[in-house]
């Protein structure tokens, strides 16, 4: 993965794509690797949803990140509290949402340390916008999370 320049919103857009294009092929390894099939299909969705980051990206027009509106995104802070796993090809669903958590946590948390440290006011703005991208993906695992292996009413 080439290094991060926020010299300009190419820079920072051809940045996140690599970013995004890692997150699919780790997905697509778990998948391959995964024994349990419920846990395969698991991991070609989170595929699944890191190609509609990627496809977005690629879409992406500069001057329409003035009309980007950022989404409050609730923070259930569920993967705050535990501890990362590694894969292997008996894991658990449990596990596997995560693992899942823990990388969206971690992409989140980097995106949201470079938004202020762009010079372009639209980089830091591209950075905004895919830190809520993350903070969406992370939320939805996390309800996952909460609602299947929690449990809670």
């Amino acid at each position: 993965m080439s290094t991060l320049s926020c010299h300009s919103v190419s820079d920072v857009v051809d940045f996140a794509i690599q970013k995004e294009e890692k997150a699919i092929e780790f997905y697509q390894k778990c998948a391959e690797r995964a024994k349990n099939p419920g846990i395969r299909e698991f991991f070609n969705e989170m595929v699944t949803e890191e190609q509609g980051h990627r496809d977005m990206l690629r879409k992406l027009d500069s001057l329409d990140l003035d009309k980007v509106e950022l989404q409050q995104v609730e923070n259930l802070k569920i993967s705050d509290y535990l501890m990362d796993v590694t894969f292997s090809d008996k894991i658990t669903y449990q596990d596997a949402l995560l693992l899942a958590m823990k990388k969206e946590e971690k992409a989140l948390a980097f995106y949201s340390g470079w938004k202020n440290k762009c010079m372009s006011e639209k980089a830091s703005k591209l950075f905004q916008m895919l830190e809520n991208e993350e903070e969406k993906h992370k939320r939805k695992l996390e309800k996952l999370y909460d609602e299947e292996i929690l449990g809670w009413d």
